[in-house]
């Protein structure tokens, strides 16, 4: 029970580190090879565009970073005791799924997190169609977070949502 508790911690916070990683790496080639506001291509339906966000998603709480860096905090520490401490009580949240599901939303949050912290507003660059800008931590808070609903749903209606064994992995 110890050891696929901590290869299921290991492969989290690895998920969470390899988002971060990502995240910040390709913001710092759009910030340092596409000018503010410029696009490659320069149209079409997807293009790498590079843009600032001083606030949340679609823009909201604009200009707001001390509370959004306050959220965002909130944010990482809420899925790291959901993934360390309340997925003993929650079998579904052993599940294989729900460890990449956290790891990618705890990533995403300290990708965007770091922007804030650290340079005041997230650089957005991935831009498809009318949508507005987003990047690498916002698709994986995203995903996550759609693959963490679905694990939620899977288990509803399962005999095994309350069990505290590490009996199924998914």
């Amino acid at each position: 029970m110890f050891v696929k508790t901590l290869r299921r911690t290991q492969w989290f916070f690895l998920i969470a580190a390899i988002v971060v990683v990502l995240d910040q790496f390709t913001k710092f080639v759009i910030k340092n090879t596409i000018t503010l506001y410029d696009s490659w291509p320069k149209t079409g339906f997807f293009r790498i565009t590079h843009q600032i966000n001083t606030g949340a998603a679609f823009s909201i709480l604009r200009d707001s970073r001390p509370l959004l860096c306050i959220i965002s905090s909130v944010g990482a520490l809420a899925i790291l005791y959901i993934a360390l401490i309340f997925s003993r009580r929650f079998i579904f949240l052993h599940w294989k799924s729900s460890v990449v599901a956290l790891g990618l939303m705890l990533g995403g949050t300290l990708g965007n997190w770091i922007d804030r912290v650290f340079i005041g507003h997230v650089t957005d660059f991935i831009s498809v169609g009318r949508f507005p800008d987003f990047n690498i931590a916002d698709s994986s808070l995203v995903v996550g977070s759609i693959l963490l609903v679905i694990n939620l749903f899977r288990a509803s209606g399962a005999e095994h949502l309350h069990e505290s064994t590490d009996a199924a992995d998914s």
